[in-house]
């Protein structure tokens, strides 16, 4: 489907135009026997004037038509908004070709919109397939260079690349309303939001005499207020670009300007801010370093009275250490002169007692010594204790200067420890002592010894001349 073709001898006719373009009629390309040799202006390919139901007139290519023709290819949808556009150009006053390509064929118009004086043109391109905004400025950049402006215009709910290049979205018509409106791409500047606001409802043929007389063109918008708004209450979407009016972009150059100079106030009210807060810091950093200085000396005054208090203190401990060290060396020869007084006392003690041993021992003779041998011997023979015999020849300092007698079991007994030793004596403790008689016996328990432990053996008392 397509809404152009070649005729072979008036060359390129339009089924959108009432005389085709070249002052022919409808019918003299429609039905006619025999067929003109019609031709597609995009593959060459022989197409047929045909309309549809509703009376929309066009070029239908002929059987067995190529694959790859992109006129043949676009939907119903795509020839109807090229149709719209081509319509509300005409009612502009300018003239309208469909389906244009450049000579070189860098770029194809689906309306190639013409001012009256041939000065001017528009390229309007219907874009329902999908496309990247890098695609879009590209061929964009080519109508640029071929100092053709453009709109591209979409009916797609979502339009992704809609600020990356002149661009409108479209509404289609509904049943109640048969008009096509500008529903997003169109914004006016209202100073008191300080936003730009989408212009929405806007007939496509109003917007498209408005592009083509330039009372609304491209627009970039400034960084400060790409956040436009939906509606004056409504929610933001982030936008680079828009077409806009001459009032509206000089009404955002002058909020600009004013937002300059009041970025720059508040610059400079900052910069006296930061000057004086700087200052404020200065001379809190300088009152502080002041104080510091002035604790410091506290604290340095403060270090040498607590020096000299150490100094004296220290001094005063060095003198009680003095004191303790002589009361202790003091102790120590009171200690020392006891220990040998004590010592002195001992060894006169122990040399009394070993003499009272002497002159004890001199009372037994040898004969008296062998008896008393004998009668212990008798005693362990009757309380069955097995042998007894003497640990060591001679008296025992350490049993009170007297004879140990051991038996199978152990210590049997004392056999004559010194009376004057045995008070003194503290090994004894439970062990028997062996004497010749009551006598002797009376001289230990008169000290205390337990009657129980003292046997004598009623042996007769003898000179005796020496010590056993």
């Amino acid at each position: 489907m397509a809404f152009t073709a070649i005729h072979p001898e008036h060359g390129r006719i339009d089924a959108t135009r009432s005389d085709l373009g070249c002052g022919l009629d409808w019918s003299q390309v429609h039905r006619v026997r025999p067929r003109i040799n019609l031709t597609c202006p995009e593959c060459e390919w022989g197409v047929h004037a045909k309309h549809s139901s509703r009376g929309l007139r066009f070029f239908a290519h002929n059987a067995k038509r190529p694959a790859e023709c992109q006129l043949s290819n676009e939907s119903v949808e795509h020839h109807l908004l090229k149709l719209e556009l081509a319509t509300a150009i005409r009612a502009a006053g300018w003239y309208a070709e469909l389906e244009v390509r450049a000579d070189d064929g860098t770029w194809r118009a689906d309306v190639l919109a013409s001012s009256a004086d041939g000065t001017r043109r528009m390229a309007w391109e219907a874009q329902l397939s999908a496309i990247t905004a890098e695609e879009l400025q590209e061929r964009t950049a080519r109508y640029a260079d071929a100092d053709i402006a453009v709109c591209w215009v979409s009916p797609r709910a979502e339009v992704p690349w809609l600020s990356s290049a002149p661009a409108v979205r479209v509404a289609v018509p509904s049943k109640d309303a048969h008009v096509w409106t500008v529903a997003d791409g169109l914004a006016k500047f209202m100073p008191k939001l300080g936003s730009w606001v989408r212009v929405s409802d806007i007939d496509l043929a109003t917007f498209a005499r408005w592009a083509l007389q330039e009372q609304v063109t491209p627009h970039t918008i400034l960084p400060r207020y790409r956040r436009v708004r939906l509606r004056p209450d409504g929610s933001l979407s982030r936008r680079a670009s828009c077409w806009a009016s001459a009032k509206s972009t000089a009404a955002e150059s002058r909020h600009e300007q004013m937002r300059s100079r009041q970025d720059e106030q508040k610059k400079r009210r900052q910069e006296r801010e930061r000057v004086e807060q700087e200052r404020k810091l200065l001379e809190e950093k300088a009152r502080n370093a002041e104080e510091e200085r002035l604790r410091a000396i506290e604290r340095e005054a403060e270090a040498e009275k607590a020096r000299e208090r150490l100094q004296v203190q220290m001094a005063q401990w060095a003198a009680e250490r003095k004191e303790r060290l002589a009361q202790a060396e003091e102790q120590r020869r009171i200690e020392e002169e006891r220990a040998r007084k004590a010592e002195q006392a001992r060894l006169a003690q122990e040399r009394r007692e070993r003499e009272a041993a002497e002159r004890w021992w001199a009372e037994l003779s040898g004969e008296q010594w062998q008896g008393l041998l004998a009668a212990i011997g008798e005693l362990s023979v009757q309380e069955k204790v097995g042998k007894t015999y003497p640990v060591k020849q001679g008296v025992d300092a350490e049993y009170a200067f007297g004879v140990p007698i051991m038996a199978r079991r152990g210590l049997y007994g004392i056999v004559r420890p010194s009376p004057d030793s045995v008070k003194n004596w503290n090994v004894y403790g439970r062990q028997r002592i062996f004497v010749r008689n009551q006598r002797e016996a009376d001289l230990f328990t008169d000290q205390g010894v337990d009657p129980a432990l003292v046997i004598h053996f009623d042996l007769p008392d003898f000179e005796q001349l020496n010590l056993c």
